[in-house]
């Protein structure tokens, strides 16, 4: 494959997982639901403790900067192809959020390649709350190129690639804003 090509094919293999992903998750959600049955309640397992209100330093006391975070995680992440990078800004490891960032990950350590990202512009961020959920939305620029992730070797040229629309879906959990989902729209 060309190797001016790459980096976009890459992205949009990644989108098409996320797509997927997100399909799947919104659909096992919607089975077996019904407006009539009553609220979980949760094992005594998953009570949780404690934990200390964010702090207004803390990115996760927004929605806006729990999605920064998150892409800033990401990013760090494609480096190394470590999803557990983003563990802190996500609702939970089965979340379509860190499965897609996981999928992603996954499919660049399985071609022996990782991703130095040298632009990442989140622009027109915009967000609305109600209750205990979030939606981001804004406009995604990201650049960069793709390593050997042992030896750091740069496998191709830096690329830009065009601006896509991203919704953010964040749940309160603890105090914390946490990404649920996001989807990226062409």
């Amino acid at each position: 494959m060309n190797e001016k090509y790459r980096l976009p094919v890459v992205a949009l293999i990644a989108l098409a997982v996320v797509a997927v992903v997100v399909v799947a998750i919104v659909g096992l959600g919607s089975l077996g639901s019904s407006a009539t049955s009553a609220a979980p309640t949760p094992s005594p397992m998953l009570t949780p403790t404690a934990t200390p209100a964010p702090t207004p330093t803390d990115p996760r006391s927004t929605p806006e900067g729990a999605t920064r975070a998150f892409f800033e995680a990401y990013e760090k992440a494609r480096k190394t192809d470590d999803p557990t990078l983003v563990e802190p800004y996500v609702t939970s490891k089965n979340s379509g959020a860190y499965l897609s960032v996981s999928a992603f990950l996954g499919g660049e350590l399985g071609v022996n390649r990782a991703s130095v990202t040298t632009v990442e512009n989140l622009d027109n961020m915009t967000s609305s709350e109600s209750g205990d959920t979030a939606t981001v939305d804004f406009d995604f620029t990201e650049g960069g190129y793709d390593i050997n992730p042992t030896s750091g070797v740069a496998l191709e040229s830096p690329t830009v690639l065009a601006p896509v629309h991203v919704t953010v879906t964040l749940k309160l959990v603890d105090g914390h804003w946490l990404v649920d989902s996001y989807v990226s729209h062409q």
